[in-house]
Formats: C-alpha cells, sequence, structure tokens
C-alpha cells in the first residue's frame, strides 16, 4: 500500500473517535458517547426517561421507567462504599426497569465489508496481521442486542468547600437479561438467537476535577448452538481520570477491563474467552485523549461463513482504539 493512502487511513482512524463520558444508567458495558436525552414525562404517576447516546464503537437508546413509587434510595455524609453495599441489598426488590437497544458500528462494518467486499476491508491493512478496520470493530461477540434491566439505581450526596449540598456519587445495581439474532465469531457474523443473563453493579463518582467509574457483571450466556459451549463469565472494568493530571503512571487516567468467560460443561482447564484492556488518557485544552489496547483469547470450534467445524481451535487478536472524553 503507497505510504500517502497508509497515512490517510492512519489519520481517518485517529478521527474516528467516541465523544462524550461514562453513562451509567446504561445496561450495557461501559458507554463512550455524547449522552443526548430524549426527554422526560410522567405516566400513570410514573417517570420516564429516554435517552440515546451514538458513538461509532457502541451507540444505544435506553429508556427508563420506575415502576414502584418508593423514595429515591440516597445516602448522605456516609462512606461511599455503604452505596454500594445497599445498592447490593435493595436490588433484589427492584423499583426502575430500563429497556436498551445496543448496535457496535464498527464492529458490524468490519465484518459486513470483510464478507462482502474484500477489496475495501483490505485497503485498511497496515502491515500483516493488522487491519485498522477490523481493530476497531475487536472484543465485540454480537453486532447488535436488546437489553432489559431490573434493579436499583442509587445516589451519594455530600457537601462540598461551599457547603452546597453536591451529587458525590452514583450507581447501579440490579439482573440484566440481554438477547439478540446474530453474534461475531472471528469477524463473521452468525445468524441465530442467544441470550445472556447477568447480575451487575456499577458506580461512577467524583472529586474535585477526578471521575471514577467501575462496571462489576457476572453472569451466563446461552449461545444457541451445539456447537458452542454456553458459558459463565465475570467482567470488571474501570476508570480513573483527572482532567488537569499530566502524570504517566500507569494507574492515572487509565482504563482497564477484564473479561473471562469458561464452559459450564466441559470444562478442561481451559477458558472460552479471555478479554484485556488497558487505555491511558492525557489532557488536551479541555478534553481527555487517549488510546486504548486490547487483547482477546477464544476457544472454541471455528465457523467457515456457514457451519462450525468439529475442530476446536483457539483465536487470539490484538487491537488498538483512539479514546476521547469530553
Amino acid at each position: 500500500m503507497p505510504l500517502v493512502l497508509r497515512s490517510l487511513i492512519a489519520v481517518g482512524y485517529l478521527s474516528l473517535l467516541p465523544l462524550g463520558h461514562s453513562v451509567v444508567l446504561s445496561a450495557g458495558g461501559n458507554s463512550r458517547g455524547a449522552s443526548a436525552p430524549l426527554g422526560s414525562w410522567r405516566w400513570l404517576d410514573r417517570d420516564l426517561h429516554a435517552f440515546v447516546v451514538p458513538g461509532p464503537y457502541r451507540t444505544y437508546g435506553s429508556l427508563l421507567v420506575q415502576f414502584r413509587e418508593d423514595d429515591d434510595f440516597t445516602l448522605w455524609e456516609e462512606d461511599e462504599v455503604r452505596l454500594y453495599w445497599e445498592l447490593l441489598r435493595k436490588s433484589a426488590r427492584p423499583r426502575y426497569f430500563l429497556i436498551e437497544l445496543t448496535t457496535y458500528p464498527l464492529a458490524a462494518l468490519s465484518s459486513w465489508t470483510e464478507s462482502t467486499s474484500g477489496r475495501i476491508y483490505h485497503a485498511f491493512d497496515l502491515w500483516p496481521g493488522f487491519n485498522l478496520l477490523r481493530s476497531l470493530g475487536a472484543g465485540y461477540q454480537e453486532p447488535w442486542s436488546m437489553s432489559l434491566f431490573l434493579g436499583q439505581l442509587a445516589t451519594f450526596w455530600d457537601l462540598n468547600d461551599r457547603d452546597e449540598l453536591v451529587v458525590e456519587a452514583t450507581g447501579v445495581a440490579g439482573l440484566v437479561l440481554t438477547t439478540g439474532l446474530h453474534q461475531l465469531f472471528d469477524n463473521v457474523i452468525v445468524p441465530g438467537p442467544w441470550f445472556r443473563a447477568e447480575w451487575k453493579i456499577k458506580g461512577a463518582g467524583k472529586d474535585g476535577d477526578r471521575r471514577r467509574s467501575w462496571d462489576l457483571t457476572v453472569g451466563y450466556r446461552w449461545y444457541g448452538s451445539p456447537d458452542l459451549a454456553n458459558t459463565a463469565g465475570i467482567t470488571l472494568t474501570r476508570q480513573i481520570t483527572a482532567r488537569g493530571l499530566k502524570d504517566l503512571g500507569l494507574g492515572k487516567n487509565s482504563l482497564m477491563a477484564l473479561e473471562i468467560q469458561v464452559p459450564t460443561l466441559g470444562f478442561d482447564g481451559c477458558p472460552s474467552r479471555v478479554m484485556l484492556e488497558y487505555g491511558k488518557f492525557y489532557p488536551l485544552r479541555n478534553w481527555l485523549v487517549g488510546l486504548k489496547a486490547g487483547y482477546v483469547y477464544e476457544n472454541r470450534k471455528t465457523y467457515d461463513g456457514q457451519k462450525f467445524s468439529d475442530e476446536p481451535m483457539s483465536v487470539t487478536e490484538f487491537f488498538l482504539k483512539p479514546l476521547i472524553l469530553f
């Protein structure tokens, strides 16, 4: 590939940035999109809130409904850790449900381009074994999904230096049910229904200019195919940022994520899927810009575009994704 074309692709790669901030109400994983509230309403004495969060990696729309009229669950002048313990306890009696439709635009585009237009897809090859388009869409197990969340929301209030009451932290805990009609294996879209049930607790807090968020999920995934072992899994994500901090230390202005899935039957000591991600941010004017590196390992049967083979195989992939936070 000519050097000029490679440079143009690299510039375009860096321009495909997810804009915005983490949205704690999302039923899915960490989001990087500019939240656009569609509105809030009262219907049958219930609060309804609608959101749209666009982004090239993940785009979703949500409808949050309060179906019980209990008082808002809040804590004041308490340890923030207590907020999350109370969330876990109270989430057994949910007060909100959230319906969410999620798409992964670059993951779907990468798969569709590779399967229908190999010439365009391979124009994004920077070096053997690394394709920019595939790198941008890597890490996702489906091109789209639908989710239902049932659980609790909570707020932690405190006084700032001017004795003003401010929100210091928010949290979400409860059951998330997710389904879809397509899955992704080795950048190939596989038709067929699948289902995932998870228990999730996630939170976000701030201390002056410092922001932190985390997400812990434990669940079960039914792949909907006799050729694939269903799995139990755990996912942990945490992000810490400070816009005025120019510290290159690994733990400062960083994003870390770990996902592990193991088969529920026939476990031979080897996980079905492992994904590791690490991202580093650096302040630029009023933004935080950065780069995320990731590694995905899968131990499963190969899909040839029509069916799964009888032989198991291991698939590994490294990827890079640019990031930006407003």
